[in-house]
């Protein structure tokens, strides 16, 4: 959701790096790329806030999710387009997030688009978050086909990776040189710049007719 179907990256850097500044830590742009994109927040308050005692990460985490909950965030370009099309052309999709699902709800509530995915995969959903391939596996399952007929949008590198794993066809959303290295097929700048998907286009590619949205905005995955 985050960076596919919303730009909120820098929402979500200010959120975790301010109040890591609040305690003393400083936070590197690798931390960002590896520990914070694309990652549940358990895993980031854990990496990053692992020596603190329980009833402070809860406060930092209550913290990091009010800033992230109360961002207004613009639709990537062109992903409204996208969505509108496929739903056109009777494509199936699912929404797989690292966020939870308050903000999804809200999210999906800001930019008219309740209803606009067959199947919504949050956090909660599954044990094991991105780069784990659970998530994709849950997704495909639900839309009842093989993670292997699904095309997958990711924005981060464990998004890619987890994508990737499962057996999905990625493509990345974004200008990160580093989704080509974990495995996506191609990337774009955002949804302006690929060409038209719909159900003919994914017919061509798969044996099959479904579609994915991802994050972290699956009978595909976007």
């Amino acid at each position: 959701m985050d960076g596919v179907l919303i730009q909120s990256r820098e929402v979500i850097e200010r959120a975790w790096t301010g109040v890591a500044h609040e305690y003393g830590i400083t936070v590197s742009e690798k931390f960002i790329k590896d520990h914070i994109h694309g990652r549940p927040g358990e895993y980031t308050l854990r990496t990053l806030f692992g020596d603190f005692d329980p009833s402070q990460r809860y406060n930092i985490k209550q913290q990091v999710d009010a800033a992230e909950e109360n961002a207004l965030c613009k639709l990537v370009p062109g992903v409204s387009r996208l969505i509108d099309q496929l739903r056109e052309s009777k494509v199936p999709l699912a929404l797989v997030t690292s966020s939870w699902p308050e903000r999804i709800d809200n999210v999906l509530q800001q930019h008219g688009l309740e209803g606009a995915f067959d199947y919504v995969i949050s956090r909660e959903d599954v044990p094991n978050g991105k780069p784990s391939p659970e998530c994709y596996e849950l997704a495909a399952e639900k839309l009842n086909c093989q993670s292997r007929q699904c095309l997958v949008f990711e924005d981060s590198s464990s998004g890619v990776r987890s994508a990737v794993s499962s057996g999905a066809l990625c493509l990345g959303i974004g200008t990160d040189p580093s989704l080509l290295v974990e495995g996506a097929a191609a990337v774009y700048v955002d949804f302006n710049a690929l060409p038209v998907v719909s159900r003919p286009v994914i017919k061509n590619v798969f044996d099959g007719s479904s579609l994915m949205l991802s994050s972290h905005i699956t009978k595909r995955l976007l």
